[in-house]
């Protein structure tokens, strides 16, 4: 008997069921691999295959987001910070959902793996070694920016997008 095709690969199945069980109101903490496996209704050996433990969910789906956002970006043209910063709130719209449970499961590793990767992405030649004050500059601007679409996505989006942005540069945050 041929096998039936899956509508979602295996690790998208995985990645939504763990943000179904935050959704529920299920403290990260207690939550456990059987748990995310059972609600996939997938076997442990398929977690294993794409993931390396339950945090390596938000890990790995965050850089696929990066990556199309990398894609969205690859027209080569000049971006200032409120294009950025435009950019990724179109981007955190589009995944609020995963955003949004990613905050709430571990507010400590989304601001660190957020801002961690703003700063190298802002950082010449992509390298990690950069001069200190470059560092807390970029910081900066990464803490600020995704301080503020946070609490964007939180209220629920609340104002629109073009709104939001003009806020930012209004206060040239």
């Amino acid at each position: 008997m041929p096998k039936v095709k899956r509508p979602v690969s295996v690790s998208e199945m995985i990645c939504d069921a763990l943000l179904r069980l935050i959704e529920s109101g299920r403290p990260y903490g207690s939550i456990t691999i059987q748990d995310i496996v059972d609600e996939a209704g997938a076997c442990r050996n398929s977690f294993y295959r794409n993931y390396s433990s339950k945090e390596d969910i938000f890990r790995k789906r965050f850089l696929a987001i990066c990556n199309e956002a990398d894609a969205d970006q690859a027209v080569p043209r000049h971006f200032d910070f409120y294009d950025i910063f435009e950019a990724a709130c179109r981007k955190f719209y589009q995944h609020r959902r995963f955003f949004r449970c990613y905050y709430t499961a571990d507010p400590r590793s989304y601001f660190d793996t957020i801002t961690g990767h703003v700063i190298l992405s802002n950082s010449p030649g992509r390298s990690p070694d950069i001069s200190a004050s470059d560092y807390y500059t970029y910081a900066c601007r990464a803490w600020i920016g995704i301080g503020v679409i946070t609490e964007w996505f939180l209220r629920d989006c609340d104002i629109p997008i073009e709104e939001l942005v003009e806020i930012v540069r209004t206060h040239r945050l």
